[in-house]
């Protein structure tokens, strides 16, 4: 890790993304001057899409996750495959034991600690770049990645000799929660939707009185491309919300319209920055980003994929376009099975493909928020 910390630390010093990179990319390969994309999908490979998600997941889920890794990647392992099917391998004794379970059991990771206070539990977030990759990277990102797999606030953790429940860290990140103070709200805003509502209203521990829409109107506001991984994880925040604001028949007007015209928005960026082989742009949403290297490609097509996922109609799932990336996604993964995939990128992708799959050909969980049927 230290022969990479120069990396990391230019990296960070051009960007205001918090999430670690992937390992440095191998050399552009290139043929007559031009760099090699693979050709699009043909609509008869498209027909084969479900066998390919799924082919794809099972080369994730055989990866071992292992005690010794940190908790980083143990945690957006439990994002990629999910709280009951997340196994944790302890590398000497092959014993598996589910990961979830075992964090709440107290069980020690690297770069895990969570932090008792007067208003529950917080998590130690990375500080600096030699954090980067070991704690949770962002605020509140721990809890909000387990509240998209349904986690129960009644579920008990034990901290220091004591049990807690997952409603001290929700009730933590309400609390602490401000829109002065130059937070990055874009996991919180799933939280407080969440476990209390598009409509809750509270004074928080600096004695401000906030309501949701605050919220809303704060992260909506803000900018989407100087973001976490390209913004996504600010649009999936707030396409998050805006489901669950409708799903309890809330208006689209307000600052919800904004959320909704935001939302749109990047779609059609997201169809418009969509490479010739299918893979969305590795540029996020800024351009038309075609950079060869594998790691990035897996993190950007994974990250935007999975967004939409949670943002598209039914109809919009189903469009060629969006099959096509969702296509490009899965072989780029099946492509790297005998390869280390940074596990930030890896595990987002494995929850995108997660979703759309249970959309397309499952039955969504009832605690994942989507647009009401017209």
């Amino acid at each position: 890790m230290r022969r990479y910390l120069p990396f990391l630390i230019v990296l960070l010093a051009f960007s205001s993304v918090a999430c670690p990179p992937a390992p440095p990319p191998e050399p552009p390969k290139k043929n007559g001057g031009q760099t090699e994309v693979a050709p699009p999908p043909t609509l008869e490979s498209l027909a084969h899409l479900k066998g390919r998600i799924e082919g794809a997941l099972e080369q994730i889920e055989t990866r071992d996750l292992l005690t010794t890794h940190a908790f980083w990647t143990v945690f957006h392992g439990i994002l990629g495959s999910g709280l009951e099917k997340t196994k944790l391998t302890d590398p000497l004794t092959r014993k598996k034991i589910n990961a979830i379970d075992y964090i709440c059991d107290g069980g020690k990771i690297r770069g895990l600690q969570f932090l008792p206070s007067e208003d529950g539990l917080d998590v130690l977030t990375a500080q600096g770049p030699g954090d980067q990759g070991v704690t949770q990277g962002h605020q509140d990102q721990f809890i909000a990645e387990m509240a998209q797999w349904g986690m129960p606030r009644d579920r008990k953790f034990k901290v220091g000799g004591r049990d807690y429940t997952f409603e001290d860290f929700t009730r933590f990140s309400k609390m602490r929660a401000s829109v002065t103070k130059g937070q990055e709200l874009s996991w919180a805003i799933i939280i407080i939707a969440q476990y209390y509502g598009t409509e809750e209203k509270w004074k928080n521990t600096a004695g401000e009185d906030l309501t949701f829409r605050d919220v809303v109107r704060y992260e909506v506001d803000a900018s989407i491309d100087q973001a976490a991984c390209g913004g996504t994880h600010r649009l999936f925040g707030l396409t998050w919300a805006y489901h669950l604001h409708l799903k309890k028949n809330g208006q689209t007007e307000g600052v919800w319209r904004d959320v909704a015209d935001k939302i749109e928005k990047y779609k059609a960026l997201a169809k418009e920055q969509q490479g010739p082989d299918g893979a969305c742009s590795t540029d996020y949403f800024k351009g038309k980003g075609r950079n060869p290297d594998k790691q990035l490609r897996i993190s950007t097509s994974g990250h935007t994929v999975e967004w939409l996922s949670l943002a598209m109609t039914d109809d919009e799932l189903k469009s060629d376009w969006m099959q096509t990336a969702v296509n490009a996604l899965a072989m780029q993964i099946i492509d790297m099975k005998d390869s280390e995939v940074e596990g930030g990128a890896l595990y987002h992708a494995a929850h995108g493909l997660h979703l759309y799959h249970s959309r397309v050909y499952g039955t969504p969980p009832a605690y994942l928020p989507l647009l009401p049927k017209k």
